[in-house]
């Protein structure tokens, strides 16, 4: 699978993806919505006192798993990054106008860029079949 297909499906699943982490050994999903940078890096934001900054600190590991229309599940490892600042706050902003809805600009200091740097991506036909490296 190319990258263009991986975005494909991330566009397919509206940029929406199911975002895990693990806190204290519990794992913790959620939905998210993503930005596709050029180079496969994934953008989003949260809010600066959201119990997932906690579990970022512990552990910067997560995995996203989107679902596309044919129901192919395209799973991304990363670790991520919350250190962007304003001209990536205010790029994200460009890219996704829904984030406006949360934060009114780069500098409302409740606003986290969040960057998930892909380390392993995967997919799966829909049904029980196996995992296939991209």
């Amino acid at each position: 699978m190319s990258t263009e297909k991986a975005r494909q499906i991330i566009d397919e699943a509206g940029g929406i993806g199911d975002l895990a982490t693990c806190a204290d050994g519990q794992p913790r999903v959620r939905p998210m919505t993503v930005v596709v940078m050029d180079d496969l890096k994934l953008w989003s934001s949260t809010y600066r006192q959201s119990g997932k900054m906690k579990e970022f600190a512990a552990n910067p590991r997560v995995e996203i798993c989107f679902t596309g229309a044919k129901k192919i599940h395209l799973r991304i490892e990363g670790t991520i990054d919350t250190s962007g600042g304003t001209e990536k706050k205010k790029r994200l902003l460009e890219l996704n106008p829904n984030v406006r809805g949360h934060f009114p600009d780069e500098n409302d200091p409740k606003f986290v860029h969040l960057e998930i740097v892909p380390t392993r991506i995967r997919w799966t036909e829909p049904g029980f079949g196996e995992y296939h490296e991209c």
